[in-house]
């Protein structure tokens, strides 16, 4: 696991601070104070601690980006030209 959790093992001090903390885990949850692992934010610089369920809550919300808006537009234009074809195309041979 890509956590903190194998600093807890090689820092005497680091156990003691984390004595309230269940041994396997590196801290309490932000959201619901359950015992945790701590990790670097998937899409923001910036760290915390999240139980099982809120880290893949986290790891499946989508923020939507530039890159999703050039996209979309990219496919929009597609669809369009496609459209305009077909409709030219009927004119052509049907008129």
């Amino acid at each position: 696991m890509n956590c903190y959790c194998k600093e807890r093992a090689s820092k005497p001090k680091l156990v003691e601070e984390m004595k309230d903390i269940p041994i396997g885990y590196c801290g309490l949850c932000e959201v619901c104070g359950k015992p945790g692992h701590m990790h670097a934010h998937p899409r923001l610089p910036t760290t915390g601690t999240w139980c099982d369920k809120h880290w893949n809550d986290l790891i499946k919300y989508r923020i939507f980006m530039l890159g999703d808006i050039v996209q979309y537009t990219f496919y929009i234009v597609i669809i369009g030209i496609f459209i305009y074809s077909i409709i030219s195309m009927w004119q052509l041979f049907f008129e």
